[in-house]
């Protein structure tokens, strides 16, 4: 009687509960072996117990799992395969850069077509607010500046609109229109090139 109690006690020691949850619905759980090999356990939220994560794994003493799912950077966790007490875990995933920067392209491209379509109406006042937003978000993008260049050449403030080209020339060389807008501007005006 007394090994029956014993066995029970270390059964229970060594059940507790394992709780992983993501922010992302339906993250795979992985277990990740010394190789870098992943067998997935299951999802999130995922609610095992430790005695299911050490017939999966074997028995060590600490095990890495990965909480990973297409779009986002993994999250990655060793956990130790000892004690008695609940384990909760809360995997937060962040979208992955080459996504997020494609997202911010997009959004800036859809904002871009706005002001083209309020540069077409006149609406100047509108479009340099909006260039303005964008300029705050995106400061290295030469098409912004780009653009305010054409918005202050159509509303016939030629001088601000030389200083946009040409500051969308020098962060970017390649951008044709820039050039071509910029020395046009300094033939027609008689302005020498800054240095």
């Amino acid at each position: 009687m007394k090994i029956l109690i014993l066995l029970l006690i270390s059964n229970y020691t060594f059940a507790q509960e394992v709780k992983i949850k993501s922010n992302v619905k339906e993250a795979i759980v992985s277990f990740v072996n010394s190789a870098g090999e992943k067998k997935s356990i299951g999802k999130t939220p995922l609610d095992t117990t430790m005695d299911d994560l050490k017939s999966n794994v074997g028995d060590k003493e600490n095990i890495q799992l990965q909480v990973s799912k297409d779009g986002f950077q993994s999250f990655n966790l060793i956990l130790p395969l000892i004690g008695s007490s609940e384990i909760n875990v809360m995997a937060t995933l962040e979208v992955n850069q080459d996504i997020k920067l494609t997202q911010d392209v997009d959004l800036l491209i859809a904002d871009l077509f706005d002001v083209l379509r309020m540069i077409r109406l006149k609406d100047y006042g509108s479009a340099f607010a909006k260039l303005d937003l964008l300029e705050k978000k995106f400061p290295y993008y030469s098409i912004i500046y780009e653009m305010k260049g054409m918005g202050h050449y159509l509303s016939k403030d030629f001088k601000k609109a030389l200083n946009f080209y040409r500051k969308a020339f020098g962060l970017n060389p390649k951008n044709r229109e820039a050039y071509k807008m910029k020395n046009y501007l300094e033939k027609k005006f008689n302005l020498q090139a800054k240095r």
